[in-house]
């Protein structure tokens, strides 16, 4: 016969290994989580502990996954049917996107911003909040 003290640890183990594949399991809806036009430029590298670590493309889109941290963790949690997720970290780090391609508008290229008139800039911007708001 076992002691319970001696259980503890296979218990807890496994319980976070549980909790780890429910994780990665919402995290497949990254693109419906974050919209397709973040999809492209981020990833999920890592679920640990309650925070998931995303690699993304470059700082200017981290910035843009920052200030969406509340619903980005909101949304995770929803796909999961549970409170798994309490943070998210950026990093920028290579990686190839979920989804490769996306749409054909020209407003979702790569082009770089200094390249783009202010106008340009406005409607991506607003693109990705309208992506972000479905």
């Amino acid at each position: 016969m076992r002691r319970l003290g001696d259980m503890m640890p296979d218990a807890v183990g496994r319980t976070e290994l549980l909790r780890a594949a429910r994780a990665k399991r919402a995290l497949q809806n990254w693109p419906s989580v974050v919209g397709p036009i973040l999809a492209r430029k981020s990833l999920p590298d890592r679920y640990e502990k309650g925070t998931v670590w995303v690699a993304v493309s470059g700082s200017a889109w981290a910035q843009e996954l920052r200030m969406a941290r509340d619903r980005i963790v909101a949304r995770l949690n929803e796909f999961a049917g549970e409170r798994l997720f309490e943070d998210v970290r950026f990093g920028m780090r290579p990686f190839s996107p979920m989804e490769p391609g996306g749409p054909e508008d020209p407003l979702y290229d790569d082009k770089p911003l200094r390249a783009m008139s202010v106008e340009e800039i406005t409607r991506r911007r607003l693109a990705i909040l309208r992506d972000q708001g479905d």
